[in-house]
């Protein structure tokens, strides 16, 4: 049973005593959520939100989160053009559960589709993710965080492919194409790079043409920049992803020709995903959807309609020769804009 607010707010004093509190508001997505989550409001009006871990796994992600925070140091932090939180505070609760008191980062969730090519939100997309992406991967050793190269990349994914056509619902022109693409190792001559690992929607804030904050620094990695771009691939708009990678080539260090292609297979690999969650769930909803999903994009690839994932014969970037399954990617809840308070405090 999730605690209400006014405990949560106590744990917050308790965690950040220097803070004084007016109001609080619970961000919680009930039982079943990962975290017990509140949004404060002090008496200088700045904001906070408190989290509690509910479970060993929201734990594990809440631990590396921290690390990925910690290892963001302040210069880094003024190379990236958006908001990172702070924690500001932290406590135990009766159980000796950890409660953090974070900065909340302002801004509302972005729907891709809703963006406009070539214009100064998409542009400001791009350079915020090359931003991360040019990070130096030093930051990631240091915090022995994850670090991935091409070799490791591409035996994970094959290895979720297995576990695809183990279900029997995908459809086998899907899994013929993410296979030939595996296979193609021009597809996966890179250079790895910092990621954030998790940016969708939810986890990428933005406020009107800026991008205010990023959320859920729990997969910080160095990985495959394509990545971190699959989510806008996904949505399967061409004029607003062309636009956005040309302006992540002039802001990114280095990339490689194959960028797009990468991206292009991640986002489909995310249909199958959503089919493996909802029969780990034992969801018949989700895995209806999903279903659906990808009979969609089998019937796309059947006529035509989506273009082949064939790398160009292009000169190999300098990058990594050698190729463990990228750590699942988990997304952050952003947390609303403040509204009414649920309740008031002291």
């Amino acid at each position: 049973m999730a605690r209400s607010p006014l405990i949560l707010a106590a744990l917050a004093k308790a965690a950040a005593p220097q803070l004084n509190f007016t109001e609080v508001k619970g961000l919680s997505t009930g039982s079943s959520g990962a975290f017990e989550t509140a949004l404060l409001t002090s008496t200088t009006g700045e904001h906070y939100v408190i989290r509690v871990a509910t479970s060993q796994s929201a734990w594990a992600e809440q631990e590396v989160e921290l690390r990925a925070l910690k290892a963001l140091t302040k210069v880094d932090r003024m190379r990236l053009p958006f908001k990172v939180t702070n924690l500001v505070g932290e406590t135990k609760d009766e159980k000796g559960a950890r409660a953090l008191v974070f900065e909340f980062v302002y801004g509302n969730q972005t729907d891709i589709s809703m963006v406009g090519a070539d214009t100064v939100l998409s542009a400001n997309i791009a350079r915020a993710i090359a931003a991360i992406h040019n990070l130096d991967v030093a930051l990631i050793e240091n915090a022995h965080l994850a670090s991935f190269e091409p070799a490791e990349i591409v035996r994970g994914r094959v290895a979720e492919l297995d576990r695809f056509a183990a279900t029997g619902k995908v459809p086998s022109v899907l899994l013929s194409r993410w296979e030939q693409a595996l296979e193609d190792t021009s597809l996966f001559r890179f250079k790895p790079t910092v990621v954030h690992g998790g940016l969708n929607g939810e986890t990428f804030l933005t406020l009107d043409d800026e991008v205010s904050g990023v959320l859920g620094w729990s997969t910080l990695r160095v990985s495959d920049p394509a990545e971190d771009l699959a989510w806008i691939i996904g949505a399967g708009i061409h004029e607003l992803s062309e636009s956005i990678i040309d302006v992540y080539r002039q802001a990114h260090n280095q990339v490689d020709d194959a960028l797009l292609l990468r991206a292009t297979l991640y986002s489909e690999f995310e249909f199958a995903r959503w089919l493996m969650f909802g029969i780990g769930k034992k969801n018949q909803e989700i895995i209806d959807e999903a279903v659906l999903m990808l009979e969609g994009l089998a019937e796309d690839v059947s006529t035509g309609a989506v273009g082949r994932l064939v790398a160009k014969q292009a000169a190999p970037i300098a990058a990594a020769e050698s190729f463990v399954a990228p750590i699942e990617d988990v997304a952050t809840r952003p947390i609303d804009l403040p509204g009414k308070p649920d309740s008031e405090l002291f």
